[in-house]
């Protein structure tokens, strides 16, 4: 087969090329999924471009080259007959192109994290007045969804995740002192009302709650206490709304009350695991039936001496990794694989194996059949 192509070649930034992975072409091919697709960015000057779906995210960067050419159909002859007649061996060209444009760069696109922007959502901590001033921040849900560089369903389990609220029509995040409190009268008032734990509804949980206050002012609100419950439980709907009953997921719960005794009685002394251990149950709501294990708590602790634990907090450590290893083995000089991982993953920013990553900045040696410990170079 040989074609005509006919060329008139201008540099034309109208055009731009986005590379379309599988993942991208699968969602494109979805109407459910992207007719919700837009280009987000958290700023208009410094600040990523990222491509949002119904449940995806892709980030996008700028590739240069210098070696394409825009091509497009030209001079289309609908209905004519194709001339099959070979001249000196070519047969006649069967369709004509024309290259109108050139391009040096495309735009590569990664799948990435979808992220909320907060910097303009402020902190809700249980006053009685709250009141803020909406035309510098973001009210509502939709106004932070469109300013979020993150899919709608990344939005929601984020959401969910950082404690976001709504106080008198104005979004907001539980303040984590308030939270923590909101979260104590929640259980205490399931436990009192001996409410099912994998069956719970938000008008239940709320009136359950409504029963132990007197007061005027009562600061745990049916929006809170929604908070409370998306954070700390399961859906057993696929489709999550107000009429939707929720299980308790213990696991974070047992790590909220973990990371709190953990500040509480550890943040300036070391203490025996069994010592802990006691005083991270004494945290709960009697009787609550919640299964705690020291593993729960990985990256959140370390062992100055022997067995016993300090509390530790990743935002106090370097952000550059050869600094991170120093500091870790400064508090403690030799780790066991499960224990460094939680402080260093987060800077494998290259995805690569995490055996791999640990030997360039440290050592790792085998003790046993299954145990790994990681010392410094």
């Amino acid at each position: 087969m040989s074609i005509n192509l006919h060329s008139k070649l201008e540099l034309d930034g109208s055009y731009k090329l986005i590379q379309l992975t599988p993942d991208l072409m699968e969602t494109l091919k979805d109407d459910s999924l992207s007719s919700t697709m837009r280009f987000k960015s958290l700023d208009k000057a410094k600040a990523d471009v990222v491509l949002c779906s119904e449940d995806k995210t892709w980030i996008i960067r700028e590739k240069s080259h210098s070696n394409t050419v825009m091509l497009m159909h030209e001079f289309a002859s609908e209905g004519n007959p194709v001339n099959n007649i070979v001249i000196n061996g070519v047969p006649d060209p069967t369709s004509d192109f024309l290259g109108f444009s050139k391009t040096t760069f495309e735009y590569e696109t990664r799948p990435a994290n979808g992220q909320l922007n907060l910097d303009l959502v402020p902190i809700y901590n249980g006053e009685m007045n709250f009141t803020v001033d909406s035309t510098k921040l973001f009210t509502t849900k939709q106004e932070l969804l469109d300013n979020s560089p993150c899919s709608i369903k990344e939005y929601r389990k984020n959401w969910a995740k950082v404690g976001g609220s709504v106080i008198n029509g104005q979004i907001c995040i539980l303040s984590a002192e308030f939270l923590a409190k909101s979260l104590h009268v929640t259980l205490m008032s399931i436990m009192a009302e001996s409410l099912d734990l994998d069956i719970l509804s938000l008008d239940k949980v709320f009136d359950a709650v409504e029963k132990g206050f007197d007061e005027d002012f009562n600061p745990y609100t049916k929006e809170v206490i929604k908070t409370v419950i998306r954070k700390f439980g399961i859906s057993n709907e696929s489709n999550d709304n107000d009429k939707s009953t929720y299980k308790l997921n213990m696991l974070p719960i047992a790590k909220w009350y973990g990371i709190r005794a953990l500040k509480k009685y550890v943040s300036k002394t070391s203490m025996s695991q069994d010592e802990f251990l006691t005083n991270w149950k004494s945290l709960f709501p009697p009787f609550f039936p919640c299964d705690i294990d020291i593993n729960m708590l990985r990256g959140w602790f370390y062992k100055p001496t022997g067995s016993n634990i300090q509390y530790i907090s990743k935002e106090t450590m370097p952000m550059d990794i050869k600094d991170r290893f120093k500091m870790l083995f400064k508090l403690q000089s030799q780790w066991e694989l499960e224990d460094i991982r939680p402080f260093i993953e987060e800077l494998n920013v290259k995805g690569l194996k995490i055996d791999n990553f640990i030997m360039k900045y440290a050592r790792r040696k085998k003790i046993g059949n299954s145990k790994i410990i990681v010392t410094s170079r």
